[in-house]
Formats: C-alpha cells, sequence, structure tokens
C-alpha cells in the first residue's frame, strides 16, 4: 500500500528549506511520499527543488502565484490519485523530530480518527505554545482560537484530546475526509482556507486529534512579512468576512466586520498599530462583502 502523501507549497521558501528538508528525511518507521507544489517563488528556491534528486519526493513547479488553497489542492490530488491513505498538509517553515510523522500516521491509525495535528510551539520560543487546540467563537464575531496560545507546554498534559480546529501548516488527514468533504475552496487564496476545511469537518462531525506528545516547531508568518504586512491584513480579514457570509450569513458578517474594526482602534492603543493599519483592514473587509459566495 502507498505511504502517506505529505503536501507542502513552497513560496520564496529558500531560507527555509534545508532544514524543513533535514526534518524529513530523517523521519523514521513510515513510508512517505512529499509532493512540493512551487508558487513561483524568486528567491533561490526553484533552484533547490530542481536540484532535488529522490524518487520520494514530486516537485510541481506553477509559473504563476496560484495560491496556497490551490497549490494544496494540486497536491491533494496527487496523493489522492496515488492511493495513499493518509494526506498530511505541512508547512514547509516548521522543523521536527524523526518520530513526528511516524507517530502521526500511528495514531490516525490506531485511534480511528479523521485527522491528527500535533502541538505547535513558537520555533523562536519552543516552551510556549502556538496552536494547543483550536475552536470556533462567536463572541467577536465569527473567529478561530488557538487555545493555549503563548502558554507553557505543560498546561495541555500528556493525553490526546479531540479539538475542533487546527491550521494546516502541519495535519495529518485520512483520505475518506477529502472523499466526504471535497478540497480546499481556492476564493481565499490564502488564510482562512484551512478554517473554511475544518469547519465542514465540523458539519460532517469528524474527529481531529491533538497528540501532545508531538511537537512541532513553527516559524509563524515567516512567508508573509508578519502580522503587520499588508498582505496578511488584506487576506486575513477579506477572508474572515467571505467565511462568515459563506457559512453563517450576511448578518454575522456584519457583525464581524464591526467588532473587526474595534479592535484595530484596540490595537492602535496598545500595540501601536498606525491609522494605516486601520484602513488597509477597513479596506479588506469591504473587498470580502463583494466576493462571490
Amino acid at each position: 500500500m502507498p505511504g502517506v502523501t505529505l503536501v507542502t507549497v513552497t513560496y520564496n521558501a529558500a531560507d527555509v528549506w534545508a532544514p524543513f528538508m533535514a526534518s524529513l528525511i530523517a523521519q523514521q518507521g513510515v513510508d512517505w511520499h512529499l509532493v512540493v507544489i512551487d508558487n513561483r517563488s524568486q528567491d533561490g528556491t526553484v533552484e533547490l527543488l530542481k536540484a532535488i534528486d529522490n524518487p520520494r519526493i514530486t516537485v510541481v513547479l506553477n509559473d504563476a502565484n496560484v495560491g496556497v488553497a490551490a497549490a494544496n489542492n494540486q497536491g491533494i490530488k496527487i496523493g489522492l490519485d496515488n492511493g495513499s491513505p493518509a494526506i498530511c498538509l505541512i508547512n514547509n517553515d516548521v522543523e521536527f523530530a524523526p518520530g513526528m510523522l511516524s507517530r502521526l500516521e500511528a495514531q490516525r491509525r490506531e485511534r480511528a480518527v479523521d485527522a491528527v495535528s500535533p502541538l505547535i510551539p513558537f520555533f523562536s520560543e519552543p516552551d510556549r505554545i502556538w496552536y494547543g487546540g483550536g475552536s470556533f467563537v462567536r463572541a467577536r464575531g465569527i473567529m478561530i482560537v488557538h487555545e493555549h496560545e503563548g502558554e507553557a507546554l505543560q498546561v495541555v498534559g500528556d493525553a490526546p484530546f479531540l479539538t475542533e480546529y487546527a491550521p494546516t501548516c502541519c495535519v495529518l488527514f485520512d483520505r475518506s475526509v477529502f472523499e466526504r468533504i471535497g478540497i480546499m475552496d481556492e476564493r481565499y487564496f490564502v488564510y482562512w482556507d484551512d478554517t473554511d476545511f475544518l469547519w465542514r469537518m465540523k458539519q460532517a462531525n469528524m474527529k481531529l486529534l491533538v497528540d501532545p506528545a508531538i511537537i512541532v516547531l513553527h516559524k509563524v508568518s515567516s512567508s508573509t512579512g508578519g502580522r503587520l504586512s499588508d498582505f496578511t491584513i488584506r487576506y486575513i480579514f477579506r477572508n474572515q468576512i467571505f467565511f462568515t457570509r459563506k457559512f453563517h450569513g450576511t448578518g454575522w458578517a456584519l457583525y464581524s466586520a464591526v467588532m473587526a474594526m474595534v479592535s484595530g482602534v484596540v490595537r492602535i492603543a496598545r500595540n501601536g498599530d498606525t491609522l494605516r493599519h486601520l484602513a488597509l483592514r477597513a479596506r479588506a473587509l469591504r473587498e470580502g462583502f463583494s466576493m462571490t459566495r
């Protein structure tokens, strides 16, 4: 039977590629196949990919940046066509220990769950959680929350637990998930595409497990310029509104937009954001209302 297919999307990833590959090549106890989809990198990534000579790695070089959602779909389709029993969506700005993939796969099979996520600390602060479970909340508009973010790793305990949401910087999915609910919605381009997908899993009563014994270190926002980049602001807030309209209706989208602007004003006072950032946020929210559902 074919092994696990990993799908990673590269975009100007030359700085993180070597440690990612070192982590992957060191994996033990599981048969794997990596599918790399490059979105027309301009920083030397393509040259690194062209130099790969490994039958376990397939490289697809796109002639344009088609977005993360569309590129993931390219890799997912390759994995499904190859008969892989499980497909792992994984960022290349992560590093992990040799037993990571085999433990994910063992948990998927032994616990009969639909998807498994590791515990994900910050790469720069490996004793602090970036992702330790996730949920969908309505209090400040329809949003996703990383539970225990910023807390010590020990707060989640040792036992695997079920949760609602996981970012697809590293999630192993049973192939049946894609067969039942489809693939990524490419209209998002980047950000919230995983929220959309995990929401569809939740609506289908699928089980998502987090195993705290599996650690993946994440170099957060390494390819998108950070939280305050124009790119990040546009796609985060545009897509929040699109997601909310798509699944919860215009009323909730309007509420979410108001709360996003209130939050933006608070960030000016508390976090040093500027009026320009607030204006970018407002523009992105308007764009979200104009997208076709």
